[in-house]
């Protein structure tokens, strides 16, 4: 049954991509994460490796080649999204039963060769210099990206070949296990909308998307906004984040214009278009 699941998600893929290239060269727009994030899946599902008892290897390394404007766009927010996309993939072949050996190392680069809209994913199963042994290849991964690998595993279960509190500087409990980062305060958003009517949002998840596309969790209106605007995130130290995500226009946090991220505080006030919010946390 899974293979014949991966053979159809395959075909589709392959369907996807007949229509994209022509559609992509007639109507050129810049890419946005999400759409990435999309193509890194299915970067990930073309090439996975069939091993013993129908368990499926992983790709570890996704060199990214966008054209010079698409990667100009990603560049001030980089970190915070290669971060997104990381995480993202490790839930992913989580979720698809793949065999990951180490958090997905994701690489920017520019190709002149490239349209605007255009995206080439070259991928590796080893990062250089890895171990080979099969355990997670520890060299290549930072305090907070192994906090991120822990967090969506099942309660309990530790990485495969990296000990408890190896001192890659993640804290540990008296009895030797990853400790727990902080459960999320009650925080929520009220929302000015333009024709002066308000709204509550309440932040009941660690990532909440913001901007003009449908599949936001909150939509702005407004075509100033762009389609993937900005993102608030509940980070390991117990603080809520926002972080533009590319935009144009950036976001207007207590008054000063064009921020690319802040850290929330109680009583915070920010703007994205037309659209006026108050974040309050207990």
């Amino acid at each position: 049954m899974k293979a014949r699941q991966n053979l159809l998600g395959q075909f589709e893929a392959f369907i996807q991509r007949l229509f994209e290239g022509p559609f992509a060269r007639l109507f050129p727009s810049r890419i946005e994460p999400v759409e990435l994030e999309r193509k890194l899946e299915r970067a990930m599902e073309d090439n996975t490796l069939l091993q013993g008892e129908g368990r499926r290897l992983a790709p570890t390394v996704y060199d990214v080649y966008l054209s010079i404007k698409d990667h100009q766009q990603f560049a001030p927010g980089q970190a915070t999204l290669v971060r997104d996309w990381q995480t993202h993939l490790v839930e992913f072949a989580r979720h698809r039963h793949y065999t990951l050996r180490a958090m997905p190392v994701i690489r920017l680069h520019s190709d002149t060769s490239l349209g605007i809209g255009s995206v080439r994913i070259e991928v590796e199963m080893e990062i250089q210099g890895s171990s080979g042994d099969g355990g997670m290849a520890t060299q290549a991964l930072s305090a907070e990206q192994l906090a991120q690998l822990r967090a969506v595993l099942p309660q309990g279960q530790n990485l495969p070949g990296i000990p408890t509190g190896s001192g890659t500087g993640h804290p540990t409990s008296g009895h030797g296990a990853p400790a727990m980062p902080p459960p999320m305060p009650q925080a929520w958003l009220t929302i000015q909308l333009p024709q002066a009517g308000q709204q509550t949002y309440r932040i009941e998840k660690p990532i909440v998307n913001i901007g003009r596309q449908l599949s936001n969790d909150i939509i702005v209106e407004d075509k100033r906004v762009s389609r993937y605007h900005a993102q608030i995130k509940y980070q390991p130290d117990g603080q809520f984040a926002i972080f533009d995500l590319g935009s144009t226009n950036g976001i207007t946090i207590n008054t000063t214009p064009h921020m690319r991220q802040h850290v929330l505080q109680n009583g915070d006030r920010f703007t994205i278009g037309s659209y006026d919010f108050y974040f309050q946390r207990r």
